[in-house]
């Protein structure tokens, strides 16, 4: 089963795009899911949300890229 993440990332007004997210170190080499796109989560804060998927290390992924700020197992609910 693939395991699913919504990746929590701050983010500046110029950095604010799919296109440049999928740039980042530690970013590039996830499976983005780019029809989920990227969210706005916090406008005060600057924090976006993307959803990828794979094996991701949480730790490792939030050591080497500082704009992300969290790594948070998304689900996928049905139902039963």
């Amino acid at each position: 089963m693939i395991q699913r993440y919504l990746i929590t990332l701050q983010l500046s007004p110029q950095e604010n795009s799919l296109e440049y997210v999928k740039g980042l170190p530690g970013l590039k080499e996830l499976e983005i899911d780019e029809s989920y796109g990227l969210i706005l989560i916090s406008p005060k804060r600057s924090l976006y949300t993307i959803r990828a998927s794979g094996d991701i290390d949480a730790d490792r992924l939030i050591s080497l890229q500082p704009k992300v700020k969290g790594v948070h197992g998304d689900p996928k609910i049905t139902p039963i």
